[in-house]
């Protein structure tokens, strides 16, 4: 079995904020960037660190390079 059969799927949102702390930017960042509430970017990064069963941010970012799943 595979890492991505473990894994819930990732929605648009949470691919796009992870893909977007990749390049290193903050919530903040990210906020006046997409024009996105900081209570969404936070719910999705949540629930992206969640699903990629890792214990912060910087995991679930590197978890989801390795998984190919960041553009």
């Amino acid at each position: 079995m595979s890492m991505t059969d473990r894994i819930d799927q990732l929605g648009p949102l949470e691919l796009r904020c992870l893909s977007l702390a990749a390049r290193g930017r903050t919530r903040l960042d990210m906020m006046r960037e997409t024009d996105i509430p900081m209570e969404r970017i936070d719910q999705a990064l949540e629930t992206a660190i969640r699903k990629l069963k890792a214990s912060n941010l910087a995991e679930a970012v590197f978890r989801a390079a390795r998984l190919d799943l960041l553009s």
